[in-house]
């Protein structure tokens, strides 16, 4: 009887060991599949958003990551944005937490010390709440100062957060200024 039991478990183990086995080769062969598509797709996205934040310019990236003090990356892909050879301004993918997880904004700097705009181009914020930075709401951004102080009215500063997002809102801004802070070393 111990001999049978035995003998079913090893057969269990065997069966879901195999099971692990196919269900995670196919999980890495979907994988390899799709992540160059994945890049090129938020490759394209990053560039409609530089585009659309300072149109008419090329852009030539300069550096591809910007780390906090405890190794994670706050910034990454920032382009330097060029106009008949000169430089106008800077675009850069900030990286802020929100209430669901890790925010990019995309966030153009001109050269006269103001904010081109920004771009909401991933973020996994509560639909019909935090989800709206990638509304409208976003573009207050463009034409405010970049000296790295913007905050939301609910912290005494000039934002207008989302209603019901104030946490997706503060973490934009908090990208917008960490962008705005780095291009002034640009300088």
């Amino acid at each position: 009887m111990a001999e049978k039991k035995g003998s079913e478990m090893v057969r269990l183990c065997v069966v879901l060991f195999l099971i692990t086995l196919v269900s995670a080769t196919l999980l890495g062969f979907v994988n390899s599949v799709t992540a160059p598509q994945i890049a090129l797709n938020k490759e394209k996205t990053r560039a409609e958003a530089m585009a659309l934040l300072i149109p008419d310019s090329e852009f030539e990236l300069i550096e591809e990551q910007v780390v906090s003090d405890t190794g994670a990356p706050t910034l990454q892909n920032i382009y330097k944005a060029v106009q008949g050879g000169e430089t106008v301004g800077y675009c850069m993918e900030a990286l802020p937490g929100g209430f669901g997880g890790e925010l990019t904004v995309v966030v153009g700097i001109l050269k006269d010390g103001t904010i081109a705009g920004a771009q909401v181009t991933s973020m996994a914020e509560t639909p019909g709440l935090g989800a709206k930075s990638q509304s409208d709401w976003i573009d207050q951004y463009a034409g405010m100062a970049a000296d790295g102080s913007l905050a939301v009215t609910k912290d005494g500063g000039a934002v207008v957060p989302i209603t019901g997002a104030t946490i997706t809102s503060r973490a934009v801004t908090l990208g917008v200024n960490t962008a705005a802070s780095y291009a002034a070393t640009l300088e």
